[in-house]
């Protein structure tokens, strides 16, 4: 009885079950063996007691095997039992694939029973180095302390030397510009402080109680694997108050070095897009979104991360079609370009669900041809090429601020239920058709990324090369930029722009608040 009481009493403390409070009322159940059950009792006699454990079983226990029976005894749950402490490196790929700097991430427990979220990531760009380190502390409850944010740039001080970032080692470099922001919550406001070149500026935000900053956000989205809220927080990067929405609810099957594997997606939304991070039965990140599939995350270690940078590559996110006039940003690694197509079309595969993405010119429609008429010629295409799925919907939408017509259809291959939608889009006078088509048992897995797919759409050549440009996001600068896909189609001869974020010096040490001087090098 002993082995197995204990058992149960490792199962009744399960991390993840436990809510973000401090403190909460159970039945407690002391063993004369000295084991101890938490639950809730659900029948006591004067020779048996039962209790109902947290992880939905139930135990009976002969009172003589029963030292004492405590009702409603307050437990202290902190953070940190939550939240797994861990380290982990990447390196970081732009669009194209290349590995242009690397991230490092930690989770440190604190003995108040908080936990401490740090991340340090360093780009390069030209000559110019990219540096930045930030932090968020919270409490035992899981509720947001403090939070610290340090970005640099540095050049070479001589402009010809062009060394790498492992040559360079922030050695005979000036600092081009510095920023380091401190934000403190105190009862029910936020005291943020901000100092750079032009001194110390300080500024008070109304602070709710279930308000946080993003890194404490994710980290507890990734310990409870249930659907998030929007939720107020505090940006030190844009330094300004956000909405975001982090849910760690959904699975996924995807293919990982040959095989077919289970990873947990957290998904991180805001109103600038939507970013993911997969996460294995191990609590490990095997990928993460930094702005989207522009700027991506894979595993590394701390001796090969920065030997990794300019030296190593991955496919890339964006598929032109050959001519180069429009295109596809690949959702992530679940999803395989397929190669060597004619000039026109652009098609992606899903080899874990048999689901297929095409994206393709029809060009033998007169110039002047209405949307309408375009929707019926790719309808009676459709019924030729997929005559197992039937056309049962067709509404006016919208693709990338572009009036649009979309059908849906269904059937089935083999006796199992696949659906489809078709867009009609015009295009520089033709119209493009972006046809989705997966089995309906997946169709809810790959929502987001049709979502994805059509906000994303490419629909000018000048969208197709995304050109990398500095992180710096302060609000002395405007609205903080994204190095995602664009939102909008661009203008005619206006180069889109990309930014990632990037980072390294070392963060604060005890409560998160440092005193950091920023030197006049310029």
């Amino acid at each position: 009885m002993h082995l197995f009481a204990a058992l149960l009493a490792l199962c009744c403390q399960d991390p993840a079950a436990l809510p973000p409070s401090t403190t909460r009322a159970v039945d407690v159940i002391e063993l004369k063996n000295g084991d101890q059950l938490q639950g809730r009792i659900t029948a006591e006699t004067d020779g048996y007691v039962e209790i109902e454990l947290e992880v939905g079983a139930t135990v009976g226990f002969s009172t003589a095997e029963v030292r004492a029976v405590r009702r409603g005894v307050a437990i202290t749950v902190v953070a940190s039992a939550k939240v797994t402490a861990q380290k982990e490196w990447f390196v970081l790929h732009d669009a194209c694939g290349n590995a242009v700097g690397w991230l490092n991430t930690a989770v440190v427990h604190r003995e108040d029973g908080g936990f401490t979220v740090n991340e340090e990531y360093e780009f390069q760009n030209g000559s110019r180095r990219y540096q930045v380190t930030t932090l968020a502390v919270a409490d035992a409850a899981g509720l947001a302390v403090s939070t610290y944010f340090r970005e640099r740039i540095t050049e070479p001080i001589l402009a010809v030397l062009r060394l790498p970032i492992a040559d360079v080692g922030g050695q005979h470099e000036r600092v081009v510009d510095e920023r380091i922001v401190e934000a403190t919550r105190v009862d029910n406001h936020l005291v943020v402080q901000r100092l750079d070149r032009t001194g110390r500026k300080e500024r008070q935000l109304p602070w709710s109680s279930g308000a946080s900053f993003p890194l404490l956000a994710r980290a507890m989205a990734r310990a409870t694997p249930a659907a998030g809220v929007a939720t107020s927080m505090f940006d030190p990067a844009s330094e300004e108050m956000v909405v975001r929405q982090y849910d760690g609810n959904r699975l996924r099957s995807v293919v990982l070095d040959g095989k077919t594997v289970q990873v947990t997606e957290v998904a991180e939304t805001s109103t600038t897009g939507r970013n993911s991070e997969w996460i294995d039965a191990g609590m490990r990140t095997v990928r993460r979104e930094l702005a989207g599939p522009a700027l991506v995350a894979v595993p590394s270690n701390a001796e090969s991360a920065r030997l990794a940078v300019g030296a190593t590559s991955i496919p890339g996110s964006i598929m032109p079609e050959a001519g180069g006039t429009f295109g596809l940003w690949v959702p992530n690694p679940a999803w395989l370009a397929q190669e060597g197509l004619p000039a026109g079309q652009v098609a992606l595969s899903c080899e874990v669900h048999g689901a297929s993405v095409s994206l393709s010119r029809l060009d033998h429609l007169e110039p002047t041809t209405p949307l309408d008429v375009a929707a019926d010629a790719v309808s009676n295409w459709f019924r030729l090429l997929q005559p197992e799925l039937v056309i049962h919907a067709r509404e006016a939408v919208t693709v990338r601020e572009r009036a649009a017509v979309q059908l849906r259809a269904a059937g089935k291959r083999a006796g199992v239920p696949w659906q489809a939608t078709v867009e009609v889009i015009p295009h520089h006078g033709q119209f493009l058709v972006l046809v989705l088509v997966a089995p309906s048992r997946a169709w809810d897995e790959l929502a987001s990324d049709f979502v994805f797919l059509r906000r994303s759409i490419e629909l000018d050549a000048q969208a197709l090369a995304p050109k990398l440009q500095g992180p710096l996001m302060g609000r002395a600068r405007g609205e903080p930029r994204s190095y995602q896909p664009m939102d909008r189609v661009p203008k005619e001869g206006k180069q889109p722009v990309a930014v990632p974020p990037v980072s390294t010096p070392s963060p604060p040490t005890g409560d998160g608040r440092g005193v950091v001087r920023i030197p006049n090098d310029g």
